[in-house]
């Protein structure tokens, strides 16, 4: 069964302010959901090339919350998730927080945006094949516009703001996805396809 390593918040939490790793219980269900194996990536490793050699994943998710531009631990962890994975040709999907990494990793930026948080919209392009537009969700504040989109990324779906809703990089197997399939009470067939092609 295929190993899907997952990313962690870092954060400060409780009364007694400890830095603790936490993510939404949903994303290891959305991994086992696609029948394939969950692995939380810990934020405080000394040697993440050695732990990933060891644990020999076959996959990458970067996860959702938090901003992206703060130079913290996770942000650290997550750069080098995108280097490893280059380095060995392992797939590599960025969720919300995720893409947006990716995208700055790239050479892009974002950009505050409006009506993106606890909405749903209308998107379009590639990635839906012969679907013409489906309905997602949206939880972000920042986005990703055309002009503002990395090096080497090709647009996969675009919401009508024409925002950028879903991105692959051109040489890499790496891709950002701005929704949520994980939010949603059951795995839709749409993003349950998508996950299970590009893993």
């Amino acid at each position: 069964m295929k190993k899907i390593l997952i990313t962690q918040r870092h954060e400060r939490i409780g009364k007694f302010n400890e830095l603790r790793d936490n993510i939404d219980i949903r994303y290891s269900k959305m991994i086992e959901n696609i029948g394939m194996t969950p692995i939380l990536m810990a934020n405080s490793l000394n040697n993440i090339p050695r732990y990933l050699d060891q644990i020999k994943p076959n996959g990458i998710l970067l996860t959702s919350g938090g901003n992206p531009k703060f130079k913290d631990q996770r942000n650290l962890v997550e750069i080098k998730l995108i280097k490893y994975s280059i380095e060995r040709k392992l797939p590599l999907i960025g969720i919300c927080r995720g893409a947006q990494i990716l995208n700055i990793f790239f050479g892009g930026k974002i950009t505050r945006v409006k009506n993106h948080v606890r909405k749903n919209h209308i998107i379009y392009g590639k990635i839906l094949g012969k679907k013409k537009k489906i309905l997602v969700n949206s939880y972000h504040d920042f986005g990703i516009y055309l002009k503002i989109l990395g090096n080497h990324l090709d647009v996969l779906a675009n919401a009508n703001d024409y925002t950028i809703e879903c991105f692959k990089h051109k040489r890499n197997k790496l891709m950002g996805i701005m929704w949520h399939p994980e939010r949603y009470k059951k795995l839709r067939n749409f993003e349950k396809k998508i996950l299970k092609s590009f893993y």
